[in-house]
């Protein structure tokens, strides 16, 4: 009995998918456009088309209007947006660092002390971070902290995991929390820090976290490069 033939589209998606694997396609690197691959492999363009669309929708590549396909950043799968960064990422056999942008106090916003359960203009702190899997930048973040948890906490090196600092500086122990996720384009702010265009997919985890007697430690606000990361969504307690 002879084999079914596989699609040429197929074919192509395979071929150049090796490629990428490889890395004779390295992350950022153009991919051949449509016009090429059609006259490469001799086929349609409606073909070729097929074969860069399947490589999109899979994950490997993404397009920029305007300007063609590109191979993407290998993604960092089932993120759960609930527990720390640091947590998360080495649990992906990667390895966490932090960049620390800002570390402040200041007084609540109305919408800060909302979130955090306190009155505006109570005093909290403010730090933002680049946090790096393998050195590379792939989440921007500000975490808000009520400062009548943690006094003295401008003392603390926060350049690694803030959840360790609770835990065995304040004796805090961030057990649960609840998250929303949206998508969102990157500002400039984003793409600069993440090496990044601006408008390019990213991901917004809005994170309240609560100790084990349901005292509200933190809101954080963590923005994911789109291209990088698959989220997964439930509720889970934090190890």
């Amino acid at each position: 009995m002879t084999q079914p033939q596989l699609p040429l589209y197929y074919k192509i998606e395979q071929e150049i998918l090796e490629s990428i694997q490889s890395e004779a396609y390295k992350p950022g690197d153009q991919l051949p456009s449509e016009a090429e691959i059609a006259q490469q492999y001799q086929v349609s363009r409606i073909t070729a088309k097929r074969a860069l669309d399947d490589l999109v929708s899979q994950g490997w590549a993404y397009r920029q209007q305007g300007r063609g396909t590109f191979v993407s950043q290998a993604r960092i799968k089932e993120m759960s947006g609930f527990r720390s960064f640091t947590e998360d990422i080495l649990s992906k056999g990667l390895k966490p660092s932090s960049k620390v942008i800002r570390f402040e106090e200041q007084p609540a916003e109305e919408f800060i002390a909302k979130q955090l359960g306190i009155k505006t203009g109570d005093p909290v702190y403010v730090l933002q971070r680049v946090r790096l899997a393998d050195d590379q930048p792939v989440a921007f973040e500000t975490a808000y902290l009520p400062e009548c948890l943690f006094p003295k906490m401008l003392e603390c090196d926060l350049s690694h995991s803030l959840f360790k600092v609770l835990r065995e500086q304040y004796h805090i122990n961030p057990v649960w929390a609840d998250a929303e996720i949206q998508a969102a384009s990157a500002t400039n702010e984003i793409a600069q820090a993440l090496n990044m265009r601006v408008g390019e997919p990213v991901l917004i985890a809005n994170r309240i976290t609560y100790s084990e007697t349901y005292e509200i430690v933190e809101f954080v606000v963590s923005v994911y490069c789109g291209s990088r990361f698959t989220f997964y969504i439930g509720r889970q307690s934090i190890p």
